[in-house]
């Protein structure tokens, strides 16, 4: 049995991508700190934790940023300044989702062309909502394995 599925809850996808959406992607930030702090437990090579406040810092700091920028008088400055925070604060996500998905697929213990195995490429582009999607489907078979 998959330590995955004793240690992750299953989620609606669609409240996830709902939650992603209205949160103005603030879920996402939030999903992956949670999915860090499980791996972390399952791992031996967890996540930094310095590397994880350091995306969440420069991800807020490019949301206050463009929040300051449209909502009072500011200098185009303030914009391009957002604006270059948002690609670092892109790589910094990218890197986490990586960082996420290679240690479920650890714990997991699967491989690749795995049912469970997390593709890189999805992962990368449906980030939190596809690795919950690949939780329930663990979660989903250890319970078909439980009734057989």
């Amino acid at each position: 049995m998959s330590r995955v599925t004793d240690a992750f809850e299953e989620k609606s996808v669609f409240i996830v991508v709902a939650l992603c959406v209205l949160t103005f992607g603030l879920y996402v930030i939030y999903r992956l700190y949670q999915l860090t702090n499980i791996v972390n437990l399952l791992t031996r090579n967890p996540i930094s934790k310095s590397f994880v406040w350091t995306a969440i810092s420069v991800h807020l700091m490019s949301l206050l940023g463009l929040i300051y920028y449209f909502l009072f008088p500011a200098p185009t400055e303030i914009l391009v300044g957002a604006k270059l925070l948002h690609l670092l604060s892109s790589l910094f996500h990218v890197i986490w989702i990586i960082k996420v998905r290679n240690r479920v697929n650890t714990i997991n213990n699967v491989k690749k062309g795995s049912k469970l195995w997390l593709n890189p490429f999805l992962s990368g582009f449906f980030h939190v909502i596809y690795i919950q999607h690949k939780i329930n489907q663990s979660i989903e078979s250890k319970c078909e394995v439980a009734a057989s």
